[in-house]
């Protein structure tokens, strides 16, 4: 892949250079400091300097104000005395350092001001939450929670929509010293059980029922049936239901009350917040299960506070005038960065249901009418526009626009360019970035002061010592692809895995290819030799990722195996060159009385969307012969993989090399699509 050598869709404006809050830092620390930062690279290069990360870490935090009630005396603790997770050493940042997620978001606020807009789809009504409202509400449930037994260290986990419930539920948590943990209500019994089993949540907030694509769905039958299981566990206090519009009968599931009565348990406490240290554990989210169950995520709550608004503040632009609307379900990492975008002061829209509903152009409708200013998406709802022929500021008004933000999977180079051309102000910054629930931060995304292209991501994130590496652990600078890798740690990184095994499944996620002080990510990087922008290039592991929907192969298989007719499978991500997005491709072996029908294909289907969501529907599914194993058992994706997206393969540990021929004429998918249904019968 070249440099790409189009002009720049975006420059920065003056304003930009010399106003803008990285501009407010730069100055910061040239005063600070006394050097001067002529360009982007040189601060980026100051950031991560061994010498100087120190300085950076501890400027950052007195920028962003960050509320602590005590002070950071230091950045990080020395490397002799680390956090310990496996064989790798962490370092403890700030140290002496003591603050509450919850008490940095709340205070200094106007009361009167609006923080919240509630808006479900298909409707231009919203409702808004001001500062002093807000913060009764958390108040009381924390009061409540309190009355439960809540304290430092336990789990809270929610299954439950994108509204105001779930960020005062979350503060209030967060209050007490709690830990969060939040699923989004359109899995399934299996996948919220994988991850609640875990965690042992000591409450579990449920939603009754949930609106997407202009149908209500009843979740009481998932509910019953995970409660259940829960309700054995003697951890479990309560099951409590978010309050309703519709008539719910609850009587039948144990250990559940309903909202009303959670608040009764309230004695009238005021909202006091635990000061704690700005490592301690705050949220659980979770992986997407490549190798088994889901991985649980053990994230801090300074680290994420601190990372998140780095990236908002710093490298968005985002103000605390701004209306910030990010498109997101409560099962993403994104959810945790507009509860922490909170902390800029900033107004938050809370969207839940489809954001294709009514139809495509609904969403700029409602960016219009509340004057969104900074607007996060993902490249697969941009795609989706350019492709539908709209053209959103031809039918709406998007001046108070300035930007917007688009993460979850790579941007093809054509929405880019549409983006500027057809669709949306000429001069809203466009900011592509990449990172993940791994490290709950970007590490690379864009900044004001550098300009655009069409093919690159902007930068690589302040902190964040980024680098590409080849398989032999060297850095690449000749701009050939290779590993994304961070040779430096970072505030956010993981605390731990959580449960049994979970330090050395952590050092075995990130830390097993190049040693325990280099993180790897397992995407596939290129830096431009010219423009020094990053092109992702997709993800080198077997995380399945289409439209930025990230989940894992094990999850998929959990479904499969117990679907009778079926012995064996494997399930792949392909996108090819000529490929806008990621398709998921199962192959099954089919036991040798099953007949190969298309009608079975749709049954699987629909157990997987049942059991898990529509989202983890593979688009494609193909009958095989064989499955690819090692000789210890074990399904080659990885190989699989690359043949499919026309890769050339070699491996040594194939026990049935044979195998890997059936999966060439894949990448030809639409050929292997046409012969696939002429070959099998309907019925």
């Amino acid at each position: 892949m070249e440099d790409y050598t189009g002009a720049p869709l975006w420059k920065p404006s003056h304003d930009d250079l010399t106003k803008s809050s990285l501009a407010r830092f730069r100055n910061m620390v040239s005063e600070k400091t006394g050097r001067t930062f002529t360009t982007y690279d040189d601060l980026h290069e100051w950031s991560v300097n061994p010498e100087t990360a120190g300085d950076f870490w501890m400027m950052l935090f007195e920028f962003l104000n960050m509320d602590a009630s005590v002070p950071p005396a230091k950045a990080f603790e020395p490397v002799s005395i680390p956090i310990r997770v496996g064989n790798c050493d962490i370092p403890k940042f700030f140290p002496s350092a003591r603050l509450n997620f919850a008490r940095s978001v709340l205070s200094h606020r106007n009361s009167t001001a609006t923080a919240l807009i509630e808006s479900r789809e298909g409707s231009l009504e919203t409702n808004k939450v001001a500062w002093g409202e807000l913060y009764s509400r958390v108040q009381q449930r924390a009061d409540a929670l309190k009355s439960l037994g809540i304290g430092e260290g336990d789990r809270v986990a929610a299954v439950i929509a994108n509204t105001e419930h779930s960020i005062s539920l979350c503060l209030a948590t967060l209050s007490l010293g709690g830990i969060w943990s939040s699923i989004s209500p359109d899995f399934g019994t299996k996948g919220i059980l994988d991850r609640l089993l875990q965690i042992r949540p000591k409450v579990v907030f449920a939603d009754s029922s949930t609106v997407y694509n202009g149908k209500r769905h009843d979740l009481l039958p998932t509910v019953r049936d995970w409660a259940k299981v829960l309700a054995e566990d003697d951890s479990l206090v309560n099951i409590i239901f978010t309050p309703s519009d519709w008539l719910v009968d609850i009587s039948s599931i144990q250990k559940t009350i309903d909202h009303g009565t959670f608040l009764s348990l309230g004695i009238g406490r005021p909202l006091e917040f635990l000061e704690l240290p700005f490592s301690q554990p705050a949220f659980i989210f979770y992986s997407s299960g490549t190798t088994g169950s889901p991985k649980c995520i053990l994230h801090s709550a300074g680290g994420v506070l601190l990372q998140v608004r780095k990236d908002y503040e710093l490298h968005i632009g985002l103000l605390p005038s701004d209306i910030l609307f990010q498109y997101t379900t409560t099962a993403w990492i994104m959810w945790a960065f507009i509860i922490s975008a909170l902390g800029t002061g900033s107004t938050i829209i809370l969207y839940s249901g489809s954001p294709v509903y009514p139809n495509i152009n609904f969403l700029p409708k409602l960016i219009s009418k509340l004057k969104v200013t900074v607007l996060g998406t993902s490249a697969k709802y941009l795609t989706e526009l350019k492709d539908s022929g709209s053209r959103p500021r031809c039918d709406v008004d998007l001046s108070p626009l300035r930007k917007v933000s688009s993460t979850g999977s790579v941007l093809p180079m054509d929405v880019a360019v549409w983006f500027y051309e057809h669709g949306f102000p000429k001069n809203v910054q466009l900011i592509s970035g990449s990172g993940g629930t791994d490290c709950s931060c970007a590490f690379v995304c864009g900044n004001p002061f550098l300009p655009l292209h069409a093919d690159e991501i902007q930068c690589k994130a302040l902190g964040m010592a980024i680098d590409v590496f080849n398989s032999d652990g060297e850095i690449i600078r000749s701009g050939e692809p290779g590993e994304l890798v961070c040779k430096q740690p970072f505030p956010s990184q993981p605390i731990t895995f959580w449960g049994e095994g979970g330090e050395e499944a952590y050092k075995n996620s990130y830390f097993s290819m190049f040693g325990a002080t280099v993180w790897v990510q397992g995407d596939l990087i290129r830096i431009g030799q010219r423009t020094r922008g990053v092109q992702m290039l997709g993800r080198s592991d077997g995380v399945l990722n289409p439209a930025g929907v990230r989940f894992g192969s094990a999850e998929i298989y959990n479904v499969v195996r117990n679907f009778i007719g079926i012995e064996d499978s494997v399930c792949v991500g392909q996108r090819r060159p000529q490929d806008r997005d990621e398709s998921v491709l199962l192959f099954v072996k089919l036991k040798d009385d099953v007949k190969k029908t298309t009608a079975f294909k749709d049954q699987l289907k629909e157990e997987i969307g049942k059991k898990l969501t529509r989202r983890h529907i593979p688009k494609h599914v193909f009958y095989v012969d064989a499955i690819p194993h090692s000789v210890v058992g074990k399904k080659l994706e990885i190989l699989v993989k690359n043949v499919v997206n026309g890769r050339k393969v070699k491996s040594s540990v194939v026990v049935n090399p044979e195998s890997l021929m059936i999966y060439e004429r894949f990448f030809d998918l639409e050929k292997a699509v046409k012969d696939e249904d002429r070959a099998a019968p309907k019925l």
